[in-house]
């Protein structure tokens, strides 16, 4: 295994078991949101690496399919480009990431979208106070986008009390959350960092610092952001990092697409998903593709208006005994022929990666 970018796919192919293409694996770590890849991240227990690599290529997935086939690391499935790890394949993982460790904060499909707007803002707070307090009011922001510069601005006008005040307790903050990381997140995290007479580091720089992978160090100042993210999310010690993150904590389900959010809407409404399709000008199956993203984000929703208990529990025992999640198998296991595929999908949803 040449690199940590190798060991996330490999363990991509592990967790879908054959099931899925290769290519869900590309839309997965580009966190493509459709209703497809959001089900694939919650139902083959992905939801971790979801959206961690925007700029994922087709061309890299397939020269590291082509590495892992001439290492026999992967076998082709009867089904077209679909792989399953090898016993080979499945060691060389395990080795990989005893030195290399899987990073535990990491939750791409809960943070990748506020992920890079907290850590511009932060950065740039960071910056911008630090240049302040040493009365050096002329600097060149290390963030050029002007909602992050705007949300900075306004930041400051509405805190008005002393900066260097500000500056003494952001640290506080940031002291308290990076205690519980490792020290390898920690000293990522602050070579990351912009102030006065100095500029963040980039990973490649990193990584050589510290002779280590470069996608590692990237994944692990993810993992360090997303560890953040969710003492924040849970803590009540942060007034001013809490700030940086209110707007996202306020959304009103900020893990479900747009369009799903407003079938939502419409099923509280009492709608059936016939009238919501008519009513939003969308196909049946679509609402229903909603209506499992919906399921997956919350596995209390009831639903039972979708599928009786009886076929619920014939579902799941046909899941279990299968030990798969391929949709025809579990209709063919199922007595009651009437259960629709949809309605597999919500058992699925609501079971998740069981």
């Amino acid at each position: 295994m040449n690199n940590y970018l190798q060991a996330i796919i490999l363990y991509a192919i592990k967790k879908f078991q054959g099931e899925r293409s290769i290519y869900a694996i590309y839309h997965m770590l580009q966190g493509k949101k459709s209703s497809q890849t959001i089900q694939d991240a919650h139902l083959f227990g992905l939801t971790n690496i979801f959206g961690t690599i925007p700029g994922f290529t087709r061309q890299q997935l397939n020269q590291n399919i082509e590495q892992f086939l001439n290492h026999d690391y992967i076998n082709l499935t009867d089904k077209s480009d679909a792989y399953e790890i090898s016993m080979q394949g499945k060691g060389i993982l395990v080795d990989y990431f005893n030195d290399n460790p899987f990073p535990n904060f990491i939750n791409g499909w809960k943070y990748h979208n506020i992920t890079p707007v907290f850590w511009g803002r932060l950065n740039l707070l960071i910056q911008t106070i630090s240049h302040i307090v040493h009365n050096e009011r002329r600097f060149y922001p290390i963030q050029r986008n002007p909602k992050i510069q705007f949300f900075v601005k306004e930041f400051l006008h509405a805190n008005r009390q002393d900066r260097e005040l500000i500056a003494q307790h952001l640290y506080e903050e940031l002291i308290s959350l990076l205690e519980s990381q490792s020290d390898l997140k920690r000293d990522v995290f602050i070579m990351k960092l912009t102030g006065t007479n100095r500029i963040g580091l980039t990973f490649e720089q990193i990584a050589k610092r510290k002779d280590l992978e470069e996608e590692f160090i990237r994944f692990t100042f993810l993992d360090s952001l997303h560890q953040m993210l969710s003492e924040m999310e849970t803590g009540t010690d942060y007034p001013l990092l809490s700030t940086l993150i209110y707007d996202w904590q306020r959304g009103e389900n900020p893990h479900l697409t747009q369009s799903t959010q407003t079938t939502l809407r419409y099923i509280q409404e009492g709608k059936n998903l016939g009238e919501i399709a008519e009513v939003r000008r969308l196909k049946v199956n679509t609402i229903e593709d909603h209506l499992v993203e919906i399921v997956l984000s919350d596995k209390s929703f009831p639903i039972a208006d979708y599928v009786s208990i009886d076929d619920e529990r014939e579902i799941a025992a046909a899941i279990k005994e299968l030990g798969t999640k391929k949709l025809k198998a579990i209709k063919q296991m199922v007595d009651n022929k009437q259960i629709s595929f949809f309605q597999i999908r919500l058992v699925l949803a609501k079971i998740g990666d069981g």
